[in-house]
């Protein structure tokens, strides 16, 4: 849905006009000073898919609910949400006060900030903290990446994902099994979970083959389902322990037929991923149907 054409400018919004302070933050991804002004909001709020339409709180910069791109369930989320007006002045100097600190760490970037920026109480500064150590010093993300990931923040913890992939640090496992199993306080929980699976995939062990398991064996239009096949893959390279059970989930993975035209040419390319995963020395099937289906899994 274009929210911009389709929802926004109905009037049946109106009774919401005067109730709410409005923001419309579009990223150009140009990466100039009106775009990283855009950025750093979407990093306070946790965006990292659009259209995303919510209802935040002045004081916290919580999200306090979602708003749906409807106008019955937009009128109805504004009306459930309520503020409190008293603690308006404190909160919004302290954050011109971090976005300077965000600013700083932008255009003016130095390791030992970085570091402090990395403690620091405000979530986009310890974001610039962490985009600018993740390419500068990435073993200090590494050495605190457990705890990291449990920063309730999606594009922070992609980040730390991406790091602790170049790094195949194992004692990162844990966390990123549980991240793969239950990707919580995540408003894009399919593509942190990818995250997640790509980190494990350098970081896991044998035993994190049956984590990634379940996914690999997903919907065709999925990309979860592609990377958790090549994740499994690239497990049953590094654990020799870990080939038969990872041959076996991949064999039992090929996807079922569709009738759908389209989704039968994602099944199929799926198909084909699989196939060439597994190293098999039969030939891919030319025709992709339920009898080929069954031979591949057979």
């Amino acid at each position: 849905m274009v929210v911009e054409e389709q929802l926004l400018p109905n009037k049946k919004l109106e009774p919401a006009y005067d109730k709410i302070v409005w923001l419309y933050v579009y990223r150009s991804f140009e990466e100039d000073e009106k775009d990283r002004a855009a950025e750093r909001i979407s990093l306070r709020f946790g965006v990292t898919s659009w259209p995303q339409l919510f209802l935040a709180d002045p004081a916290t910069m919580k999200i306090l609910n979602h708003t749906g791109r409807k106008v019955d369930s937009f009128l109805a989320a504004v009306k459930r949400t309520k503020v409190d007006k008293q603690r308006y002045a404190g909160p919004h100097e302290k954050l011109k006060e971090a976005e300077l600190r965000a600013i700083a760490l932008e255009e003016r970037p130095k390791e030992a900030d970085a570091r402090k920026g990395l403690d620091d109480e405000d979530i986009v500064v310890r974001s610039r903290a962490l985009q600018f150590l993740a390419n500068e010093a990435p073993k200090t993300i590494v050495t605190r990446a457990v705890k990291l990931l449990e920063v309730p923040n999606d594009p922070f913890r992609y980040e730390v994902c991406k790091v602790l992939q170049k790094a195949a640090d194992s004692k990162a496992k844990d966390a990123l099994e549980s991240l793969v199993e239950k990707p919580k306080d995540s408003l894009n929980p399919n593509v942190l979970r990818i995250r997640a699976v790509q980190a494990l995939a350098a970081c896991g062990d044998a035993g994190s083959v049956d984590v990634i398991a379940p996914y690999a064996k997903g919907t065709c239009n999925n990309g979860l389902t592609g990377i958790s096949v090549d994740a499994l893959v690239t497990l049953a390279k590094r654990h020799k322990k870990a080939r038969k059970r990872v041959d076996k989930i991949l064999k039992d993975a090929y996807p079922e037929p569709h009738k759908d035209a389209r989704m039968q040419k994602m099944c199929v390319a799926l198909a084909k991923r699989i196939h060439r995963a597994r190293g098999a020395k039969s030939k891919f099937p030319k025709t992709y149907d339920e009898k080929a289906w069954k031979k591949l899994r057979g």
